[in-house]
């Protein structure tokens, strides 16, 4: 569970947003069209040193998970990891390696749903991968293990977000998804669902709050 959206959520005039916007520094639009997530307003930013939770948990897995640094410890295993990557590559074309992707890594069985506080002893703790593997995970390492599983089979860090959001219809509840664009389209890769959905489809339920990948990360604001 994203711990910073617990809250309700904040309005668009609120001095938090503002400060959001302050914070954030416009980067040059992408070769490809990307459609806003959840029909939202997106605010682009390259700046790596705000203290904004979403984007220090992000850094600080990044910066544990090496570039996919071999481990081998209590917290941290990289054995499997070849196979799953095998097992996605296998089926060739890339809407089957998404849906593949997310059919792994959401494995109830191999995955079990376990509460940062109950794994790690934090509220919040974004999770590597290779720990995603030893130690299961909640919503934000699901949705990091899949992003990390499509970018060792090639598909591209641009084309992935991942998304934190709040679920309208259980009143804001923090949540994070990965979000995939394949096409003209965007397709949500969600733990708690055990196919690929289109984002058309679901655009109504979630209200994003930041998205994030390598390259860059967003504010999203209601409306276009």
């Amino acid at each position: 569970m994203i711990a910073a959206l617990r809250r309700p959520a904040l309005k668009a005039g609120a001095p938090f947003v503002f400060m959001l916007i302050s914070l954030s520094l416009a980067v040059p639009a992408q070769a490809r069209s990307y459609p806003n997530i959840f029909n939202s307003k997106e605010i682009a930013s390259v700046n790596w040193t705000v203290k904004i939770g979403s984007v220090v948990q992000w850094n600080a897995m990044l910066k544990r998970w090496q570039g996919g640094a071999p481990c081998e410890n209590s917290t941290c295993t990289g054995k499997g990891w070849d196979q799953l990557v095998a097992k996605v590559r296998a089926v060739g074309n890339p809407m089957a390696m998404i849906k593949e992707a997310n059919r792994l890594m959401n494995d109830p069985v191999q995955h079990p749903y376990i509460l940062d506080i109950d794994n790690w002893g934090k509220d919040e703790y974004w999770a590597t991968t290779f720990q995603f593997l030893r130690k299961s995970g909640d919503c934000e390492d699901y949705a990091i293990a899949k992003y990390m599983l499509l970018k060792a089979v090639g598909y591209p860090v641009e084309n992935m977000r991942i998304v934190t959001v709040r679920i309208r219809s259980l009143g804001g509840l923090g949540h994070a998804v990965l979000v995939v664009y394949e096409g003209s389209g965007a397709l949500v890769l969600d733990n708690r669902v055990a196919s690929v959905m289109d984002e058309k489809l679901v655009r109504l339920e979630f209200q994003p709050a930041l998205s994030i990948n390598e390259l860059s990360w967003w504010v999203h604001l209601p409306g276009k």
